[in-house]
């Protein structure tokens, strides 16, 4: 830099017309409040624009979370970048809500639910002592007769004990209403 400033001083706050060197106060009054109006409208868009992009990356990670069986509103909880995603679920996972699997995809029945009765963990030779028991819980019991409101008109319009505990009886209670 010169040692000769030819009358320029920067850190001089006025010039030579009276005018200070802020920069906002510069030129005309139109001027100026078009220039604040610009800058408003400018920071509109870049709050705009960070809203879309976090707005993107957070449907990135939603997709990322559904794609590996994760709840997607796990996505609320991350707070890092896309990429990273894999090592975050690899620390909070476990914590994390799993969607239920679903029919038709990797592990499906190609949509259709398995026909019969479910498969059993039970060992070949609890088998016959579970069907023992499934047989003794049903026995002497028949199944109810009606829907719930036709079961309840009848149990209102039993006029005796005797007519409520055979009603009562006849839709598989095994409880002695008479005594």
């Amino acid at each position: 830099m010169s040692e000769y400033t030819f009358g320029y001083d920067p850190s001089d706050e006025t010039s030579d017309l009276g005018e200070t060197n802020d920069q906002q106060a510069q030129g005309p009054k139109w001027f100026r409040e078009g220039l604040a109006k610009l800058s408003g409208q400018v920071n509109e868009l870049k709050a705009e624009n960070d809203r879309l992009k976090t707005a993107q990356v957070k449907t990135q990670v939603e997709d990322a979370l559904k794609a590996k069986g994760y709840a997607p509103g796990a996505a609320e909880l991350y707070q890092g970048e896309p990429a990273k995603l894999d090592e975050w679920l690899t620390t909070y996972g476990g914590a994390l809500a799993k969607l239920p699997p679903v029919p038709g995809e990797e592990g499906g029945e190609g949509g259709q639910a398995p026909q019969g009765p479910p498969a059993t963990t039970v060992p070949a030779d609890g088998q016959e002592q579970m069907q023992r028991m499934a047989e003794q819980g049903t026995q002497g019991v028949a199944p109810p007769q009606g829907t719930d409101n036709e079961i309840a008109a009848a149990l209102k319009a039993a006029q005796t004990p005797e007519q409520f505990a055979e009603i009562m009886r006849s839709h598989g209670s095994q409880y002695n209403w008479t005594s």
